[in-house]
This record gives structure tokens, C-alpha cells and sequence, in this order.
């Protein structure tokens, strides 16, 4: 079996187990910021005699709760990427995700696996501004506010443009941020997973001559639906363990599949089944502002589709009407919304997706 790694190459340092633990230590001194004394502790973990790690999932949808995963099994996922992605030893891997959660752990385990050089930057708004112009940059993962944020300067951009490979995960992209990264240069990639996959299963390019709508799936894997449409994979490094996704996907290949939505979000309009997530691509590039499409009880339908949109302002009746009129050639009866609704701020995970279900509420309470 393989043996766990237990040293790292930081910040263009190489540690051993031993001075892997005093640096662990050291992050998670009090004092220190929250996202190193993550690190400090799941470097602890790792660390341990212990053959699994204790995970947190996000809660994008429902209450989070502690799982647990092999290392092995991290490692194997691990490896897994880097030979998919062309990952090389000695190459620099950007951590700039909190490591509490999968996604950030695993940057450590790959650097690990791979013997990569692991840096760092505050998980935070544009990670890039910090880096120095000299530091290169051959893979990273980010959230889509972070990629986001780092569009919006030349000097952020042209950095991110520089990253060899990129990841990006944990909330989907929408579909203006796509459209700005699709003529950018390097390897950029849409992942989809969770935490109960050790991140991602599969990929889909965002840019270049391979960019794509569909994910593929990584070498191993197997796909299928159930009877909700949702999707069910077999993960090899799982011990073939089927996990049963809220995933509602459109299969193409036996290896490639487009997603739709999500299964909790679903709106059932009348006997309708509307899926907000493919009525949002439909109107993202009409509404400037961030929203999403939720529901709200119906005595006639059951349910009905709304329009939250987020602003500090105030939205008066004529701009609602505007919206709603921009929008209507675009979507069908059924799928336009009923109400546009104005959230101040929408309330967000831990690991900053959007909280459907808590921006409603936050809406509900102010009616």
C-alpha cells in the first residue's frame, strides 16, 4: 500500500516530518489569521497515526456536518489530478483556499503527492494582488469570486492569466465571468465534485480551442442517472462506492455529462418542473447585478418562480418592471418570474456559495 507523505516543500522550503510539525505549530499559534490556523491544523491531521482525516462539508445544501476520508484515498485523488492536469514535481501550486475545507486540503495533499512547492496567499478577494510579479505560478484553484475579483484589474489579470493551470470550483460560474475568461491564455478548467468525492470528478475547459459545455469525467470513473435525473458515480479511489448526487445532469457520453442544476432547488410551478440554475444562464447577461431565482408559495401553482436580486439600494416599482420586461422575451410563461425581490446582501456558506435558502429567508422576513 502506499505510504502516506509526510513532508512538503513550502514556500520554496523543504520540510520533513519534523519541521512539517513545527511549522504546523507555528500556524496555529493564537494571533494568527483564521485561514493559517486551518492549515496549521489540518497539517495536524495529516500529521497523526491516524488513516483518515475529519472534513467538513460546505452546506450549500443543508446543514453541515463532519465526514470522514481515507488519506489514502486523498492521496489517490491526488494523483489522479496531477496526471489528468500534467502536474510535474517542482512545479508551484497556489494555495488560496481556506484549507478547513476539502478543496484547500487537498492543494496541500497534491503539493504533497506531486512534491510540488506550495505557497500561499490570503483565501480572501483577489489573492493574486499580493503574489510578487516574479513568483510564477503553475496551478492553483480558486472560487469564482476570487477569479472574479482578479479580472478586474490589469495588473490582478495578467497574473491570473499567467497561472499554468487553473481550477475553479465550489459555486457555479456564471456565465459573464465565462465569457471573460474564455480568450484568456493557460490551462482553465470548471470542476465538478464535493466534498464526499475528495473534490472533483470531473473537469470541463472553459477556454481555448477545448473549451467545452460538458464535464469529463477523470479515467476510472463511471456515471449514470437515477430515476430524478440525478447524477450517480462510481469512484474507483472510494472502493467502487456509489455516491448519489442532488446533481440533475444530461449524460452525452459515457464519459462526458452537462449539468443542469440541482435537484433541492428545483420549483415545482403548477406540475411544471422548473430548474432555476438554467433559467439563470438564460438571463445572466440581461441583469447587471448578482441574483438568482428562487420560489415562493402559490396558492393556484403550489409554487412560483422569483427574482432575488442583490443590492444595498432600494429597487423601485418602475426598475422592477424594466427588469421584468428585459427579460420576458427570453424565458417562457411558466419559467418568468413572478416577483423581483431585493436582498441587501445574500446570505452565504462558510466557504462564500450562496445560501438559497437563507436569502429567501432573509427576503420572507421583510415582507
Amino acid at each position: 500500500m502506499r505510504s502516506i507523505p509526510k513532508e512538503l516543500i513550502f514556500n520554496g522550503k523543504y520540510h520533513s516530518s519534523d519541521e512539517l510539525r513545527k511549522l504546523a505549530t507555528d500556524l496555529a499559534l493564537p494571533g494568527k489569521a483564521d485561514w493559517e490556523q486551518e492549515l496549521g491544523n489540518f497539517l495536524f491531521q495529516w500529521l497523526d497515526d491516524k488513516d483518515f482525516i475529519h472534513v467538513k462539508t460546505s452546506g450549500s445544501t443543508g446543514v453541515p456536518k463532519i465526514i470522514k476520508l481515507g488519506k489514502k484515498s486523498m492521496l489517490t485523488s491526488a494523483s489522479m489530478t496531477g496526471s489528468y492536469l500534467g502536474l510535474k514535481e517542482n512545479q508551484t501550486a497556489l494555495l488560496c483556499l481556506r484549507a478547513g475545507y476539502i478543496a484547500g486540503m487537498m492543494m496541500v495533499v497534491r503539493a504533497m503527492a506531486l512534491r510540488m512547492n506550495l505557497i500561499t496567499a490570503a483565501p480572501f478577494g483577489s489573492p493574486l494582488d499580493d503574489l510578487p510579479d516574479s513568483q510564477p505560478v503553475d496551478f492553483a484553484a480558486m472560487v469564482p469570486a476570487q477569479v472574479y475579483n482578479s479580472l478586474k484589474t490589469n495588473e490582478s489579470k495578467r497574473k491570473l492569466e499567467s497561472i499554468g493551470t487553473l481550477i475553479i470550483g465550489g459555486a457555479p460560474l456564471s456565465t459573464a465571468v465565462e465569457q471573460l475568461i474564455s480568450h484568456l491564455n493557460g490551462k482553465i478548467y470548471a470542476t465538478f465534485g464535493m466534498t464526499e468525492t475528495i473534490t472533483h470528478i470531473a473537469l470541463r475547459r472553459l477556454n481555448g480551442r477545448e473549451r467545452s459545455e460538458v464535464y469529463t469525467v477523470l479515467p476510472g470513473m463511471s456515471i449514470a442517472t437515477d430515476e430524478r435525473g440525478c447524477l450517480l458515480a462510481r469512484v474507483p479511489y472510494l472502493e467502487g462506492t456509489e455516491v448519489i448526487t442532488n446533481d440533475l445532469v444530461s449524460i452525452e457520453s459515457p464519459s462526458t455529462f452537462r449539468w443542469l442544476g440541482r435537484a433541492d432547488n428545483v420549483i415545482n410551478c403548477g406540475g411544471i418542473k422548473l430548474i432555476p440554475e438554467e433559467i439563470e444562464r438564460k438571463i445572466a447577461a440581461l441583469i447587471s447585478k448578482r441574483f438568482i431565482i428562487s420560489s415562493m408559495p402559490d396558492t393556484k401553482s403550489g409554487e412560483v418562480p422569483v427574482l432575488l436580486i442583490e443590492s444595498p439600494d432600494p429597487i423601485n416599482q418602475p426598475e422592477k418592471d424594466q427588469i421584468l420586461n428585459t427579460i420576458k422575451s427570453t424565458l417562457s410563461n411558466s419559467e418568468m418570474p413572478r416577483q423581483v425581490l431585493r436582498v441587501s446582501h445574500f446570505s452565504e456558506t462558510e466557504n462564500g456559495k450562496i445560501d438559497r435558502r437563507g436569502s429567501l429567508k432573509e427576503v420572507r422576513s421583510e415582507l
